[in-house]
């Protein structure tokens, strides 16, 4: 596997969950490891208050935080508390260690930053004043001011602002090259016309499924009669065909978590997890639906699609699964068009309904 510091949400917040605990067990090393707390001498009257706050929290949000990705509604949220318990836990620390001495201030870098990751600038101005304000309360709350605590304040209040400035720009500046190559990748494995990946995709998605060895259903469409749209009608009536294809493909492939793909032509691909047949009868279904309720022509006439569906269970290669569905879509052709052929020897047939409006009226 190649190793990469662009890391997604998910896998930066695991980096943070892991340092917690470490920060939790140099603390513990700080307070209760006899030669450091003889040396440093540090207030122990809450701290084990904290120790017990941050061990349940921590725990209960590294439970949750594994049984969730990151497009689970609540991962953001997750993120916010987190930040908002590693502040209230810094500020507590802080108090405990040496007040505005702390040593362990420059954490508060680290807080800034947590913050920038996810919402950029405003993340870094927000998380800025609010590590500006509880230091300066921590400050203003010491019994005496010194020159050089004055001195201590000020620098460290600068450098939370350079910090949250600096992190800020490199932030916005590795999100948008993450955009720009998540866009470049899209533009190689992207279709134009259709809006469907591409045959190139199609062919690294099926060889990477199937050298996994779980099932998955390979749907090949062919559009009917596809030649005379474009002579009738002419190519761009022929290409806004194409368009309006691959939005439903895109949409009810989508929807029962798969991949459409532009094969080549006007011939498709549908890439989809296997859990029943009656589940693929469903999806076959589903596009005859949308394509009957479609009109593509200004005279109201819907186009027709043949297909053949085939699954892969492990017991096939990728070569042969292919052939078996470009097989069944030659034989839905042979035996009437409109339809789809299984492996199973079932077919189904489409049964249109005819609508009047044009699509691209």
């Amino acid at each position: 596997m190649r190793f990469t510091l662009y890391l997604k949400d998910y896998e930066t917040e695991k980096i943070f969950s892991f340092l917690r605990w470490i920060f939790l067990f140099i603390s513990c090393a700080l307070f209760y490891y006899p030669p450091l707390d003889a040396i440093l001498k540090f207030d122990h009257r809450s701290f084990p208050a904290l120790l017990i706050t941050g061990i349940l929290y921590m725990a209960i949000s590294q439970a949750v935080f594994m049984r969730m990705d990151s497009n689970h509604k609540y991962f953001h949220l997750l993120i916010k508390c987190g930040i908002v318990f590693d502040y209230i836990a810094l500020m507590w620390l802080m108090v405990l260690t040496g007040g505005v001495e702390s040593m362990l201030f420059p954490v508060s870098y680290l807080l800034v930053m947590h913050a920038t990751i996810y919402w950029k600038t405003k993340g870094s101005f927000i998380s800025s004043a609010f590590a500006t304000l509880g230091y300066a309360v921590i400050f203003f709350f010491e019994q005496q001011h010194t020159e050089n605590m004055w001195v201590m304040f000020l620098m460290n209040i600068t450098f939370i602002w350079i910090i949250g400035l600096f992190g800020a720009m490199i932030v916005l500046r590795e999100r948008k090259h993450i955009k720009m190559k998540e866009i470049y990748h899209e533009l190689v494995v992207t279709d134009y016309l259709s809006g469907l990946y591409n045959h190139r995709h199609f062919q690294e998605q099926l060889r990477m499924l199937s050298d996994k060895e779980s099932s998955f259903v390979l749907i090949m469409g062919d559009i009917d009669n596809f030649k005379p749209i474009n002579d009738q009608y002419g190519h761009l009536v022929g290409d806004e065909v194409l368009r309006c294809l691959g939005k439903i493909f895109n949409d009810t492939a989508d929807k029962h978590g798969g991949l459409a793909f532009r094969y080549g032509g006007e011939e498709f691909a549908f890439l989809i997890p296997y859990s029943s047949q009656e589940n693929i009868h469903a999806f076959v279904n589903e596009i005859y639906q949308h394509i009957n309720e479609r009109p593509f022509t200004e005279k109201g006439w819907t186009t027709t699609i043949s297909f053949g569906v085939s699954i892969f269970n492990g017991s096939k290669t990728a070569d042969i699964l292919l052939a078996s569905a470009d097989g069944l879509l030659y034989k839905a052709k042979n035996e009437g068009k409109n339809r789809a052929c299984f492996e199973d020897g079932s077919t189904l047939e489409n049964k249109i309904v005819q609508v009047i409006q044009p699509v691209y009226a």
